[in-house]
């Protein structure tokens, strides 16, 4: 009796020790997730912020545009450079955030699951190759019945 109680105590001990640890860690998770996402919504209103900005800037240009006055001014040509640095920017940074929580979640990105599948057609060619032979080398055991693949009269 008293070593049945002390294996469902040490039992009970473990239990609660993994319990801790996967709590644990997902709590970890859940911060670190947090963490991300309050870095994406910094981001994310920084860049509302700016695009709030060039908005106000392409509206007053867009009525000179209108007004035909802007065909060679320099400064549609800086906005355009402007316009697409900051588009780079985005993406980039969009990117990268996206690249952190598909590793905080532990997910596939879709380049992985790329790769995965071109492996899995080089594999599965491989494999095709190997299983021929062996097909081509048994074709008589199909028909091996004789009498049964013979018309009877």
């Amino acid at each position: 009796m008293a070593t049945t109680s002390a294996k469902a105590a040490e039992k009970q001990g473990v239990t609660q020790n993994v319990e801790a640890f996967l709590k644990g860690r997902f709590s970890d998770a859940q911060k670190r997730f947090q963490g991300l996402e309050g870095e994406a919504n910094k981001a994310f209103r920084a860049l509302e912020t700016r695009s709030q900005v060039a908005a106000k800037e392409v509206q007053a240009l867009w009525t000179k545009v209108q007004a035909g006055e802007l065909r060679a001014d320099p400064r549609v040509q800086e906005l355009t450079k402007k316009v697409d640095e900051a588009g780079v920017e985005l993406r980039k940074r969009l990117d990268g955030l996206q690249a952190k929580v598909v590793e905080a979640v532990g997910v596939a990105s879709q380049s992985q699951v790329q790769q995965i599948t071109q492996e899995l057609g080089r594999l599965s060619k491989k494999l095709d190759v190997l299983l021929k032979p062996t097909r081509r080398a048994h074709p008589s055991t199909k028909n091996s019945g004789g009498a049964a693949s013979s018309p009877r009269a």
